[in-house]
Parts: structure tokens; sequence; C-alpha cells
């Protein structure tokens, strides 16, 4: 049997017996002699996963399947319009479909074993996956425990160092540099068509510093940008939050797995520690810890290769970094239609934890250093 690449669902409903068969037969993950007669779906990740829909599909095979997965976990686009316009013009789809399948294996992390992606423009996709749902789930609402952190940063230093400096060849086409790219651009006019809603909305959790300095913050937006994108740089997840953490809790596990390469980017490994750090960690803990982290994930860094980048540069870089993330939390919260009270719930703590985090480090006295 095989399948056609260019005719395949968009929508959990379209999904067949037959196009689960061929596609877990494509990647030889199951037996050519074997074959499914009925499959069973349930969705996932409801209110995590704003850009994508995803369920676990468990077929039922005939004839001997070997090792064939008991169940699959099968990815889509989103069916909020809105949403959906925010995965077009960030090319998101595409994004995560070509690191798994190009440089995934080079990263050095544990991540789902792919057995079907294919997209054919920048709002159709579908992967097939391993399903991980034995392990742990992160939880951005819950935040982020400091034995999640210290996880977390081994795991990143991981990806960081397998790229840094070596992000700049055609290899890495497919993956925009944060700046200047539609990237940059859309993250500039989404912070500043945003900013309102988002104050509306979550007001009474913003310091009356960061609302007082919203025209000065976004005036210095573009060179924050420029800024992300000078050397040291390297790839980096782009979304490095709890909900795209699983944490293993088998004696077979690994410690952790990182899902959801949708926001892959070219740009200051910091990005990735900052957005943990600041949009997922309880307050107190994150200021009880903060340094300690962050001196944890220079040195796994050195650990891993990484020469000529000091533990004063580390520092440095996060604090800017932590304040530039304030673009985040102002596009996902004031564009973005959570749809659900979970996702209100995550937009909140994130929004209460960066603007608190910003106020801590001193951020907005660092716009006038860029």
């Amino acid at each position: 049997m095989t399948i056609d690449a260019n005719n395949y669902p968009l929508r959990p409903d379209e999904i067949t017996t037959a196009w689960i068969e061929a596609a877990l037969k494509s990647s030889n993950s199951m037996p050519a002699s074997a074959g499914i007669s009925s499959i069973a779906r349930r969705p996932i990740g409801v209110g995590v996963g704003m850009l994508g829909l995803i369920e676990v599909v468990t077929p039922t095979y005939s004839g001997d399947a070997g090792n064939a997965p008991k169940s699959v976990v099968v990815k889509y686009p989103t069916e909020v319009a809105g949403n959906l316009a925010v995965a077009t013009t960030f090319n998101v789809y595409e994004r995560e479909v070509r690191f798994c399948q190009l440089l995934g294996p080079k990263a050095g992390l544990r991540l789902p074993k792919l057995y079907f992606a294919h997209t054919t423009s920048a709002s159709s996709f579908i992967m097939v996956m391993e399903d991980l749902s034995g392990y742990a789930l992160g939880d951005q609402v819950e935040g982020c425990s400091v034995k999640q952190a210290e996880m977390s940063i081994i795991e990143m230093a991981k990806l960081h160092a397998a790229f840094w400096e070596k992000v700049d060849s055609d290899e890495f086409q497919f993956v925009p540099y944060h700046f200047p790219t539609v990237h940059s651009d859309a993250m500039l006019q989404g912070a500043a068509a945003g900013w309102d809603a988002m104050v509306a909305i979550f007001g009474d959790v913003i310091s009356p510093e960061l609302k007082n300095n919203k025209d000065k913050f976004l005036a210095t937006v573009p060179k924050m940008q420029e800024w992300i994108v000078s050397h040291p740089h390297t790839l980096v997840h782009g979304d490095w939050r709890m909900d795209n953490l699983m944490f293993g809790v088998e004696p077979d596990h690994a410690p952790m797995a990182v899902l959801d390469w949708q926001g892959t980017l070219r740009s200051k490994g910091v990005q990735d520690l900052a957005y943990l750090l600041s949009h997922n960690m309880d307050v107190i803990e994150r200021r009880d810890n903060e340094r300690a982290l962050v001196a944890m994930w220079h040195s796994e860094l050195l650990k891993n290769g990484v020469k000529n980048y000091t533990a004063d540069q580390a520092w440095d870089e996060y604090r800017r970094a932590v304040l530039y993330l304030w673009v985040y939390a102002t596009v996902i919260a004031g564009t973005l239609d959570p749809s659900n009270e979970r996702g209100k719930a995550f937009m909140t703590a994130m929004v209460t934890r960066s603007s608190t985090a910003i106020g801590d480090l001193d951020g907005i006295a660092l716009l006038d250093t860029f």
C-alpha cells in the first residue's frame, strides 16, 4: 500500500483506517503483511497546543503486527481561524515538519519517533508520531519546579551546543533567523496590535512600569531583535515551556522528551532559557534559583564543547532576553484566542511571571542599552 503525500487528512474526522495503515507502512513501522481493521481516536492537549489539533489514534491490527506501535499521536492544523492565521504567518507547520525530518536526529535530545510527516502549504500539514503518553506532561499553569528546570537546562544545552555558531549554512534555510524576517516583523506587529487587548484582559497582573513604557518598549523592539541574532547564535526551540516537555517516569524512559518544534529559530540560545525561567517558573522559586540556573546552563554549554562564552555574558544576555520576551507574552495574550479556560489560565500565568521577572531584573532600565 502506498500513501499519497499530497492528499492527507487536515481534520481529525478525515482520518481513515486505510490512511493510518499506509502512513505506518511508509516508514516500515508495521509489517507489510499486517493490516489495520479499525482505529479509535481521542483528543489530547486541549488548551495547550493552540496552533494545532492533537489526538491519539489507537489501531486494531489484523495479522501479525510485530513491533508496530500500539498507538500514535497525530497532529493537524488548528481549526480556530485566528490561530491558523498566526500559524500561517509564521510558517510554523513547515518548520516543525522539516526540523523533525532533517535536524531532529542531530539535536541530541529525546524526540518522539516520526512515522510520517508532510506539508504542502503554510496552512496545512500532518504528523504521525510516537505516543509518549507514558511520560508525564509538564503543566505551564502549575509551573516548572527547580528539578524540572535543571533537567530542562541539561537538555536545552545539548541542543544549543550541537548547533552553536553552525547555523549559517544552506541546511538551515527553512529555519528563519529571529531577525530580520517575517518572524520579527510579525512579532513586532503582533505586539503593537495586541498590547492594549492584553492590558484590557490581564492588566491587573502587569506592572505599572511596563504599562507606562509601552511606546518606548515597542520602539526598542527592532533593536532587541537585531541583538538577539548577534553572535554567538544557534538553533533554538523557540517555545520551551512546560506544556511542550514530557518527563520520564519509568526506568526505561529518557529523563525528558521535547515536543512541538513549530517555533524553531536561529537565535541566541539564551532565548530558550529565558522563556523557560521567566514564563514558566513560580515567581518565588525563580527568584531563589535564577542565578544558579543560569550558571548551570552556561556550565552545561561548556561541557558540551562551547568555547569563548563567559558566565558574565550568559547572565547579561539572560536579562536582556527576559526583557525582549515580553513581546511573546504580548503577542500570545493579546492576539491568540485561547478558546477555553485552560488557555486563559496559561496566559494569565505567563503574563504574571514575565512582568514580575522584568521588574526583578530591572529590565526597563535595559531599554536604553540596545
